[in-house]
């Protein structure tokens, strides 16, 4: 560690990937699913996960989430370290949880090897699979159809600057055991003369919940939106590789820095969501059923993952509508501005049709007799 002109530390803990015939930045390949030279073409193989499954790789066990949090998010926000640009020289600051990074003067690709080693290593990344140059059309597609869009929308929004990022997720399997208790209802009428007598039946149901759980994911970072990565899902986790950091090359990655409790609830809430569910389908034949209780435990690990985005933002009428695209399936999720009056107007369509239908109804029955 170094001292630069400014007095501030200066870290040299960096990776490159160089092409070994010019010298040029390496970038991977989605396509293809390798490296390859923009300046002379050479290409270059990422080792599969054979044969690294042959060498000594390290390997992630036994996660300390409170530990690594804490390592994850000691940098000194009033004196952030300083990296420096192998290739041209250049003093380059980093946010502390980015670990990969472009050089902005010379186009190098750098990876900050000390926020991605030891501990702090990922077990795996989801190589991207689709290439920058295919979503403007998948953006379209995604527009196409919402007819509460405003029109004006298709010819005058401004798609900005596409970023690949890396996002870390916590990726959970393990499963849950306990009790959910319930109170159901049974209803049944009869008729007397003018009346009509309804008896209503309630009971206390208990069942026994047991279930299996693998791969839960849950975004990580706290600087990109929960509901925006959630709406990304699926990820298909059997393309997931052994750590590499060739699969970062032109791209930018996070290392994660969400805290333990808010992580782990979020996996404990969806696997508890999903158990509830799956018993109330298993409950039939009431007319009523109002969950009222229970315990359930989650026992599970936790694999560190780096999943594959592409973030954007499009500007229309002065304001920005953040977009995210799942770099490996391309689904495409973000925030549209709504027309008020063609809202208003597909609103009260709806309700003449449904209004409509029953005048029809009434009709019929009226002509028939009924």
């Amino acid at each position: 560690m170094a001292k630069s002109k400014t007095g501030k530390k200066t870290i040299d803990a960096v990776a490159e990937q160089k092409c070994p015939q010019c010298g040029a930045p390496l970038i991977f390949d989605p396509e293809k699913g390798d490296m390859y030279c923009e300046y002379c073409g050479t290409r270059s193989e990422i080792i599969t996960p054979e044969k690294l499954a042959e060498e000594d790789t390290e390997e992630l066990t036994g996660f300390d989430l409170d530990s690594l949090t804490e390592q994850a998010t000691m940098a000194d926000s009033q004196e952030l370290p300083i990296y420096n640009c192998s290739s041209c020289a250049a003093e380059l600051i980093a946010p502390p949880a980015q670990f990969a990074l472009t050089c902005p003067y010379c186009g190098n690709n750098i990876v900050l090897t000390e926020k991605a080693s030891g501990n702090l290593r990922p077990d795996a990344v989801i190589p991207f699979k689709i290439t920058p140059k295919v979503l403007p059309t998948a953006v379209k597609r995604f527009y196409k159809g919402k007819v509460l869009l405003l029109g004006r929308f298709f010819s005058e929004n401004t798609m900005g600057k596409v970023t690949g990022v890396y996002v870390p997720f916590w990726v959970f399997s393990g499963s849950i055991s306990g009790t959910l208790r319930f109170t159901v209802e049974t209803s049944s009428s009869t008729r007397k003369g003018y009346y009509i007598h309804t008896t209503t039946k309630h009971y206390a149901l208990e069942r026994e919940v047991s279930m299996a759980f693998e791969n839960v994911p849950v975004d990580a970072s706290g600087r990109i939106d929960d509901k925006l990565m959630d709406s990304l899902e699926p990820f298909d986790l059997r393309e997931a590789r052994p750590y590499d950091i060739k699969y970062l090359a032109g791209y930018t990655a996070e290392r994660f820095d969400e805290k333990k409790s808010a992580v782990t609830g979020r996996a404990q809430n969806r696997m508890f969501a999903t158990a509830d569910n799956a018993v109330r389908k298993k409950i039939t034949g009431y007319s009523n059923v109002k969950r009222t209780g229970g315990n359930l435990n989650a026992d599970f690990t936790a694999r560190y993952i780096l999943f594959p985005a592409y973030l954007f933002s499009v500007s229309f009428d002065g304001q920005k509508y953040e977009f995210a695209v799942n770099g490996q399936t391309g689904k495409v999720c973000g925030n549209l501005p709504i027309d008020k009056k063609v809202c208003v107007k597909y609103f009260l369509l709806r309700m003449a049709g449904i209004a409509a239908v029953f005048i029809l109804v009434f009709i019929i029955k009226y002509l028939i007799g009924g």
